[in-house]
């Protein structure tokens, strides 16, 4: 009896386990002078130790790694620019976002990318490489996070608005609006556990003339069940959060289960136990510059932390060991380096076997044999990464039914095979990292 066969016959548990990713480099997006437009992409290779500077002539605000390209939010030419990770070169543009902030991909050829000054997100066809819509907002918003079936924008109103709005990634639509009861929600984290981490910097109201402070409120952490919306914890801060330039606030080591969040005076960053939804002790940062943004390599237990000087010459990136805070190298940046991004190496699955416990329980399709429709369904202990892909008998990926974060419980995918011809189809799962096999079969 073949391994595909066995799988649908039986109960399958993915159990394979998966070697850690290397981290190949750190992408960082530096915005530049807003006068100039002179941003760029900065690559830093680690297996060689070098640098890549990559001019956009923008203000990047944000840049995501999904597939083989890097999308990248470029502010004032109103495109979100597409890299080739492969050859670090611009591939192409996506023409026609205005003002973009944060990109959240919704499936592998669906994206959301977030408008400050015109209160809505766009969405982006990443096949065609064209704009195919947009969705009404709150006011500035910022961050995206896709978790299952569902979208979460964080309106930031420039500190003034408290709330996330909530879309169906299936229509498009809005589906509610959720008041977190801070100012200026501005970054959002998704953990292991399905949980949905919002950060709100807070909010300074300035005199007319912005000599004087006239009110100020303090940020908070609000930890969110984004099925039901119910708020989990409420951590308020005696301080503001946020980098400098407007840039990344936060990071999500999904390795160590924790959150990175940039104190506003750029003295500390705060630590988070997302396994627990605590807060832990504070990382105290040392130096004059401002803090732009940083990333955490959970396995070399480094941290990547970018300094902004000034707006009119280049930053920095410091290296810095986690077990005893000092600094263990640093590479030059572009000017004002906000956003970085660590570039992992595809997961590595073994292939049969191995010792760790099932992470999810695959069901039979049915039915299958199957006319035109099969329904696949898995169940998930917790929330995992899930990929689904459907493969013809060449080896040519003609559906991807599932892509992204799903939550604990039992899911059913309807697979419509729709035009394709009668014949043998093959399944592969991915979930959380784990990778399993399965056959379909098309009767007529």
């Amino acid at each position: 009896m073949t391994r595909f066969v066995q799988f649908y016959i039986s109960m399958w548990f993915i159990t394979a386990p998966v070697s850690a990713q290397e981290v190949l480099g750190v992408y960082i997006a530096n915005q530049g002078n807003f006068s100039d437009t002179n941003g760029s992409i900065t690559w830093y290779d680690l297996s060689t130790r070098q640098t890549k500077e990559i001019e956009l002539f923008s203000l990047p605000q944000s840049i995501t790694l999904h597939g083989d390209f890097g999308y990248v939010a470029s502010n004032v030419t109103n495109n979100v620019d597409i890299l080739d990770l492969s050859t670090n070169m611009r591939v192409g543009q996506i023409p026609r976002v205005a003002d973009p902030r944060y990109i959240g991909i919704v499936d592998q050829n669906k994206a959301y990318v977030s408008e400050l000054n015109s209160d809505q997100v766009r969405i982006l066809n990443l096949r065609s490489r064209t704009v195919s819509g947009s969705v009404d907002t709150g006011s500035k918003p910022e961050d995206i996070a896709v978790v299952g079936n569902r979208a979460f924008v964080a309106n930031y109103g420039w500190g003034s608005d408290s709330t996330l709005t909530v879309i169906d990634i299936q229509t498009d639509t809005v589906i509610e609006t959720i008041d977190l009861g801070c100012d200026g929600p501005r970054h959002l984290e998704v953990d292991r556990q399905g949980d949905l981490w919002a950060f709100c910097k807070g909010n300074t109201v300035y005199s007319a003339d912005f000599t004087q402070i006239l009110e100020r409120t303090n940020g908070a952490a609000v930890v969110l069940n984004p099925q039901t919306s119910e708020i989990l914890k409420h951590i308020e801060f005696d301080h503001q959060v946020g980098a400098s330039a407007s840039g990344q606030d936060s990071c999500y080591s999904p390795e160590s289960e924790e959150i990175f969040l940039i104190r506003s005076d750029n003295s500390a960053v705060l630590v988070f136990d997302t396994a627990q939804n605590l807060q832990k002790e504070p990382i105290i940062l040392s130096g004059d510059e401002g803090v732009g943004g940083l990333a955490y390599d959970a396995n070399a237990r480094l941290f990547y932390i970018s300094r902004i000087v000034s707006y009119v010459e280049p930053g920095f990136v410091q290296i810095i060991n986690r077990d005893d805070m000092l600094e263990a190298g640093r590479f030059f940046a572009g000017i004002a380096p906000s956003h970085l991004v660590l570039h992992k190496s595809p997961s590595v699955t073994a292939a049969d076997g191995g010792e760790a416990s099932p992470v999810a329980e695959l069901l039979p399709a049915y039915p299958n044999p199957f006319n035109r429709a099969s329904t696949l369904t898995f169940v998930l202990e917790q929330a995992q990464q899930v990929s689904l892909a459907i493969y013809d008998a060449l080896g040519r990926e003609v559906a991807r039914p599932v892509f992204g974060l799903r939550s604990a419980g039992k899911h059913h995918v309807v697979w419509d095979a729709g035009p394709l011809p009668a014949g043998t189809y093959f399944s592969r799962w991915i979930i959380d990292g784990r990778m399993s096999t399965g056959t379909l079969v098309r009767t007529h």
